[in-house]
Parts: structure tokens; sequence; C-alpha cells
């Protein structure tokens, strides 16, 4: 079971469409689990699943862990299944703080679990304990950054915590571009230059400007399932192929 979170420490770049879409995508040829770590609940409100304040969430699962993580998964598709939050996470991240191993809690919640291939974990925007958690148990981290102004933000951040976290040697991250507009080329020129010390870290796949992946949140929908024809969900099939490809040449040689 490999494990994806999808990190970023500035707002506004894609960070939860991406976790969704990509969790989406990868759940068309494997069994895959999204794992909502954001307060907000956005990726649950993006799949459309609607939850009370007292029902069953991560938040238990972080607090508690003699509660199985089975017992709070909803099924969205035949293959894809999501781990919901809300705002009561909030309260359960101060309250992290104070505790014992406490960026293992995630870790060991997933570790007892084995009937998913694909696990993909949607951080807040923010460098806490949630998304230490998530950090921590991960695989591969994949790291959305917007085309615009201050792409590269909050990036070294984040790696210095990757390499506490992972050690030095830890090559397991990318850096995907979204909201890529090819007509703005200055633009676009400008923050591939900012990123150009990570450059071999950029995925080729590249998630552009696409309306229907805005409708598609509004309609409680992954794009596959809102426009499955569209640029949108062509976006993210290249984006999975691709994660695809890395992660099992990446297995292929530890195997070996």
């Amino acid at each position: 079971m490999l494990k994806i979170a999808i990190s970023t420490h500035k707002g506004g770049a894609g960070k939860t469409v991406t976790a969704i879409n990509l969790a989406a995508g990868l759940s068309r040829t494997m069994k895959t689990l999204l794992i909502d770590l954001d307060p907000q609940g956005h990726a649950t409100l993006g799949l459309g699943i609607n939850i009370g304040l007292d029902s069953p969430t991560i938040s238990d699962i972080l607090q508690d862990q003699r509660i199985s993580l089975e017992k709070i998964i909803h099924p969205v598709t035949k293959n894809l299944f999501l781990a919901p939050a809300n705002i009561r996470l909030a309260r359960v991240a101060e309250m992290l703080y104070a505790g014992v191993r406490r960026e293992e809690r995630l870790g060991l919640a997933l570790s007892k679990v084995r009937d998913f291939d694909r696990v993909v974990i949607d951080c807040p925007p923010s460098l806490g304990t949630l998304t230490i958690n998530a950090l921590a148990c991960a695989d591969w981290i994949l790291v959305p950054c917007e085309m615009g102004a201050r792409a590269s933000d909050g990036l070294v951040d984040m790696l210095e915590i990757v390499t506490m976290l992972k050690g030095v040697d830890f090559d397991q991250w990318r850096i995907v571009l979204t909201k890529f507009d090819i007509r703005k080329s200055v633009t676009n020129e400008a923050v591939l230059k900012g990123l150009e010390p990570y450059r071999q870290r950029i995925m080729r796949s590249r998630v552009g400007i696409s309306e229907e992946l805005n409708q598609a949140q509004i309609a409680g929908k992954d794009i596959f399932r809102f426009e499955p024809n569209g640029r949108g969900a062509g976006f993210y099939r290249d984006l999975s192929g691709e994660i695809i490809a890395l992660t099992r040449k990446k297995e292929t040689i530890k195997a070996i």
C-alpha cells in the first residue's frame, strides 16, 4: 500500500483539487483511499460526502488508536473510498501537540489497513501536526505549485521538515505545476526560473486552468464522474498515469 501526501504551505495552489482528482485517477485502475486531513473538510465536500459534526471522521482515528480506520471510511465509487474530515479536526490537532509520538498517529492507523493499493492524503495548508503526520508516513510527497507570483513560497520550509522526518537522502518528492496557462509565456518563464533549483523534481504532467474542475467541486464530484472527456479529466489522467509509472519504477528498483 503506497501512500502519497499532497502538501504545500501556500494556499490556493490547487492542493485539494489535485488530491481529489489524483485519487480518482488512480482509482480507475487500483483501489484507492483518499484521506481528508484538512479541518476545512474540502476534500470531503468536494466528493459530495455530507457528514454531521458528531459523525465518525479521521479526527476519531487520530484521537483514539483503538478505533479502526475502516469504521469511518465512505465508499465513493467501486474503487475510490474516503476517510472524511470536518472542523472537529482542528481541535484534535491542538490536542496532539502535547501527545506522545504525535507524528506517528496516522501512520499507525494506516499500518492496520491492507485493503488499498494507493492512499492519497490531502494535507492542510500549514506545517503543523497534521501535515507532519502525513509527511512522516508518506512514501511519496507531491507539492502543487501554482503558476503565479511567489509560486515556490513555503517550499523550502516544507523541505526542511521532510529532511528532518525522512533524512537527507529522501528523494521521493515531486512538484506538479497547477493553473498552467500556456498563453502566459512571460509569467511561466519567471515561475520556472524560480523553480530552476528543483527542475529535476517537476512532473512532466501539468494541470491547466479548467472551469470544469471548479464546476466539479461545486457539484461534489471528482472530474472523472463530472466530465470524463473534458480537459480537466485529461490533466489528471496524465498526472495519475505518470505517478503510477514513477512509483512502480521505484518499487521495481527496490525489489532488485
